[in-house]
């Protein structure tokens, strides 16, 4: 499976994909929302403020052109790694040091395909619903429930014993250096 930035010049082979996935996941905490509204990307938020991501295993990201346009960016100095292609502006992934989760941003999927994400199926969680604009018609956990939290964890514990997280294009050899240097919004 390919992925790719909007304009095409940062791209990435998934080589576990989908097999190794929890599936479509939303997310509407603030956080998502303000990292979308600090690149001017709001464009990717649903109408209810979600940030659709599909998590996928650190190790099974090969980077196959432009990762020097890879751009690690951070709401605060100890936050979630967020990163952008910054040759287009897209927001590529979500990571934490040592922890076996790529949280891909849907857009990376549907730059060539956007049905693509259809055809793989419903989304399976929506989490932090607490932060939901407009009332959404379907129900999201205020923080993230325990079925949430069931959905993911077999896909967390496998991939933290596998060590799923190791030899990730985002992190030097180390697992915890962003391989960017972290830029604050």
């Amino acid at each position: 499976m390919k992925i790719q930035c909007q304009c095409g010049k940062a791209q990435a082979q998934l080589t576990g994909f989908p097999r190794h996935t929890p599936g479509r996941l939303v997310c509407y905490c603030n956080d998502c929302q303000n990292f979308l509204k600090k690149i001017n990307r709001t464009d990717l938020l649903d109408e209810y403020g979600g940030t659709e991501v599909i998590p996928v295993y650190p190790s099974e990201v090969e980077i196959l052109k432009g990762k020097e346009f890879l751009q690690c960016n951070r709401l605060s100095p100890e936050g979630l790694n967020r990163w952008t292609a910054n040759c287009c502006n897209s927001p590529i992934a979500n990571t934490k040091s040592n922890l076996p989760w790529a949280g891909l941003m849907h857009s990376v999927f549907t730059v060539e395909d956007p049905n693509f994400l259809e055809d793989f199926g419903p989304i399976r969680a929506r989490i932090m619903g607490q932060y939901a604009n407009n009332n959404p018609p379907y129900k999201i956990s205020d923080k993230i429930g325990l079925l949430d939290t069931l959905k993911v964890l077999p896909f967390l514990l496998k991939g933290k014993i596998l060590k799923k997280y190791k030899n990730s294009p985002f992190f030097e050899d180390d697992g915890t250096t962003p391989a960017s240097p972290p830029k604050l919004l």
